[in-house]
This record gives C-alpha cells, sequence and structure tokens, in this order.
C-alpha cells in the first residue's frame, strides 16, 4: 500500500495507507480565538483537497494518482483535486510531443484534476502552445496576477468557484514575479506583451469574493514559494487555506489560525487536506502526504496510456557513457565544457538554475540531456574584449557555471581573467558563447550576437556526446 505522512497539531493517529505521523490545527471563524478539539460542535462539512505542484511534466504516476482520486470521490462527499503550477519542462516525453505538454494536460485531465495555477514553467513553450493546451484541458487554469496586453495568451481568469458534495471553494490564483523587471523566471521572449503585477500586494481585492459568491472557502492556489505564502497569509485574514508551489517544499502547517501546504514535487508525493467547517464557523486541518513512489494500486487504463506516451525509443539511444554519479555542480562542468568544445568559444556560461538535472553513472542518453536541460533555448556567441567580459560577467546578477582555459578569479564584486596565472590584456578580443535565456534576461549588457547557433543547447550537448566522443564523462570534485 502506500505510505503516507499525516500532520496533525495535537493528536498522533494512525491511518489505513500505513504508518502515519499526524498534526492537526483548529482555525477560527468569525467568532475568533481557536478551537480545542473538545470544544468542536459536532455538526460540519467535511471537504478534501488533494494537491501537486512542481509536477515538471512526470507522468509515470498517474495511475496511482487516478486510483487513489477516484475512490476517495467515492468515500466523500467533497473532493477537490488541484495543481500549484509548473506542470511542464522537464520530461522530455511531454517536452518533445508533437502538441508540447499534451500529454500531461490529457493525463490531468483524466484523473479528475480540478484546477492549476498557472506557474512560471508554464509559460516555457510560448504563449500559443499554452493557450492550445489550456483549450484542451478539462480543468481550469487560473492567474490573478497576470494580464493578456499585447501578449498571445487570451485572458486567464483571477479565480474559479467549483462545487462538490454542497460545498463552493473559491480558488484564487497567484504565480511568482521573482526575476528581473518583476516577472516570472521564464525565458523572457515567452512572456513578451503580458503585464504581470505582484501578486500579494494586490490579493486584498478578493476580501470580499466570499460573501459575494457565496463560497464557503476561500484558497490561495499560489505558484510563489513559502516564504511568500506566508506573508499573503499574514496579510489577508479572509485567505483560508494556501496551497503553494514553486519551491517543490513538502510541508503543511498552521499559520495565524489558517493553514498553508506545498506537496513536494515531480509526482513523488501527493498531498492530502482535510477540512473540517463547522457550523460556528470554526475550520479544523489536517495534511496528509501520501507517497506515490511507493507500491500500490494503479488504474489499468492510465497504466496503458502511460506507456504509449512513453514508447519514444529515439530517446534512449545510447550516445555516451558517464563514469560517475554526477552532483548538479559537476554536471555544469560537463555542461559548459561541452557547449565550449562544440563552439570553440574561448568561454562560455551557464546560469546554474538552467541545469535542472544530475548526470548519473552508466550510458547517457537524449532523454538524459534533455532532462537536465529542457528548456530548447537558442545559442549565440559574442566577440568582446577582455575588459568587457570581465565587465560583464560582474553584472551578470544570477549564479553561473563556466568553461575556459582561461582562469577566472574574484575579488569581492572583481573578476579578472587570467592564462597561466598571468592576467590577460584589456585589450585582447576573445569569444563568449551562452545560452540566449541570459542575453534576454540581461538585454541591457548585450547588442547584436557575432553568431547565432541553428540548434538549441541540449542540442548541441548531443552533438558533443555523439560526434566528439568524448569518452566516459568525469568531472569528480569540478566546481567551476
Amino acid at each position: 500500500m502506500y505510505r503516507s505522512t499525516r500532520i496533525l497539531f495535537a493528536i498522533s493517529v494512525f491511518f489505513a495507507y500505513s504508518l502515519v505521523t499526524a498534526c492537526s490545527s483548529e482555525a477560527s471563524g468569525p467568532i475568533g480565538g481557536n478551537a480545542q478539539l473538545n470544544d468542536l460542535p459536532q455538526s460540519f462539512k467535511e471537504v478534501v483537497i488533494f494537491s501537486v505542484n512542481d509536477v515538471h511534466g512526470r507522468i509515470d504516476n498517474f495511475g496511482k494518482v487516478k486510483h487513489i482520486i477516484d475512490e476517495a470521490r467515492e468515500k466523500y462527499q467533497s473532493v477537490y483535486f488541484v495543481s500549484a503550477g509548473d506542470l511542464f519542462s522537464g520530461n522530455p516525453i511531454v517536452d518533445f510531443h508533437p502538441e508540447k505538454g499534451y500529454p500531461l494536460i490529457d493525463l490531468l485531465s483524466k484523473s479528475g484534476l480540478d484546477v492549476n495555477v498557472i506557474g512560471n514553467h508554464e509559460f516555457d513553450y510560448g504563449q500559443q502552445e499554452l493557450a492550445e493546451r489550456i483549450a484542451q484541458a478539462s480543468f481550469d487554469f487560473i492567474c490573478s496576477n497576470v494580464e493578456p496586453g499585447s501578449g498571445l495568451l487570451p485572458e486567464v481568469p483571477d479565480y474559479t468557484l467549483i462545487e462538490s458534495g454542497g460545498v463552493k471553494v473559491a480558488f484564487v490564483g497567484v504565480v511568482e514575479t521573482g526575476s528581473r523587471g518583476g516577472l516570472p523566471l521564464t525565458h523572457p521572449k515567452k512572456i513578451e506583451g503580458l503585464g504581470f503585477e505582484d501578486g500579494n500586494a494586490a490579493f486584498g481585492r478578493f476580501a470580499s469574493l466570499k460573501e459575494t459568491s457565496g463560497a464557503d472557502l476561500l484558497v490561495a492556489l499560489t505558484h510563489q514559494g513559502e516564504q511568500e505564502d506566508r506573508e499573503l497569509l499574514s496579510q489577508n485574514g479572509f485567505i483560508d487555506l494556501v496551497i503553494g508551489g514553486h519551491t517543490n517544499q513538502l510541508y503543511g502547517y498552521s499559520l495565524n489560525s489558517k493553514f498553508m501546504v506545498m506537496s513536494g514535487k515531480h509526482l513523488e508525493t501527493l498531498g492530502k487536506t482535510t477540512l473540517k467547517l463547522f457550523e460556528d464557523g470554526r475550520i479544523s486541518y489536517e495534511f496528509e502526504v501520501i507517497d506515490l513512489m511507493a507500491e500500490g494500486p494503479e488504474d489499468p487504463e492510465m497504466l496503458t496510456l502511460i506507456a504509449q506516451y512513453n514508447n519514444r525509443p529515439e530517446f534512449y539511444e545510447t550516445i555516451g557513457q558517464s563514469a560517475r554519479d554526477h552532483d548538479r555542480r559537476e554536471t555544469a562542468c560537463f555542461y559548459t565544457d561541452a557547449l565550449r568544445l562544440v563552439s570553440e568559444a574561448d568561454f562560455t556560461i551557464q546560469n546554474r538554475g538552467g541545469v535542472r538535472a544530475n548526470l548519473d553513472a552508466g550510458p547517457i542518453t537524449p532523454f538524459d540531456i534533455y532532462t537536465i536541460d529542457p528548456f530548447g533555448n537558442g545559442f549565440e556567441a559574442y566577440e568582446l574584449s577582455v575588459a568587457a567580459l570581465e565587465d560583464l560577467l560582474e553584472q551578470i546578477d544570477v549564479s553561473f557555471s563556466y568553461s575556459s582555459d582561461f582562469t577566472l578569479e574574484r575579488s569581492g564584486d572583481q573578476i579578472e581573467l587570467l592564462q597561466n596565472g598571468v592576467p590577460l590584456s584589456n585589450d585582447r578580443l576573445v569569444t563568449l558563447a551562452l545560452n540566449d535565456y541570459l542575453t534576454n534576461e540581461f538585454a541591457e549588457l548585450f547588442g547584436d550576437p557575432t553568431l547565432t547557433y541553428e540548434l538549441t543547447t541540449a542540442d548541441y550537448l548531443i552533438q558533443y556526446l555523439k560526434t566528439l566522443n568524448p569518452g566516459p564523462i568525469n568531472y569528480e570534485d569540478c566546481e567551476r
């Protein structure tokens, strides 16, 4: 059976799935004050909300998810299934489907998802692709802090009202705006024309939504991370529950007599929040984590569909060998070296956040490379002086890895490039190659590229392994 962990504040219990550690919280309604378990009135409505976040294209556990959701809808009157964003980018089966992202939309629809808040990586395929996936979904997409402006994405609703078993829930969506210029963390070209505002700052406009809509609960379905969710819940007492995503965490706890949860990542776990709505306005909360990596019953039709989507043998051709398991920093060393050798540039850099998986020991396949680099970024080269390159690197305020025959030395905020221990001449011309996410994110630092390569960075990594035949990859203890 699936393993689960149940979080309660005040009591410890066992649950049918397996060993459970429990915690519960009771929140006050209009009457104020925290309720004790033995003070709670006996008449209540029970609401069960299942949640996932940061799925990033993983599909293999949907057979389990479908079984759990279907079973719950037979057992409970009011059941909801929601996603807190970042459906896409991370699985080549989904990312390189002829209709990018469609397998995940299909599986979520068949699993009974009710609503998804747009996450920053929902934009990775571009606005037109996102609009098409929204149109294909049987569930709602929401986001209260994006405006279509002159972009290609049609207007997305701020919220949705969903009724189940006589309980009406208002789900209000928020996406993070943590990138430069108050934008979501995605390729700037993919969100051209769209407008974004700080979701927390503007959330107060939903203060009367429960009253005007007749909703029993207001749930903030967010994709912005724990700290921002804490601020959101602290500033808006009318929110009953925050279901969050973006930072891949796993928690469920009480804050200011309300509750906030996040349900992990990559469809490895499924969150289950159970609320009891008492007649006097008080609410109790329980949060349970269901381990989808454990053995358990699965829906057979979903298993067949998943197998059909996974039947892409071209992704599993062996194109190289890795001598060991590499961590993320070591993987970035391989990544930047490969791009430098393919491009024959003097210097390559890669933002570390763009290296999304580790290179593990054994055969290397295109599936592995597209998982490490799922974004389809372009590749560009620039010719500039050493002085200009040092100045540029000092101004790129994200962590990056690099590859070069030169040595990069930092002293505070200053960067100096050396060769054989000797500083390079300031006016020496060198070539810099990097992905076009960085050149667009820091557009004020770059002019027109000297060269725009035809393929994506991931495709050049594959080309490197296929054509340069580097032998078993081993970057033990590398950090650049």
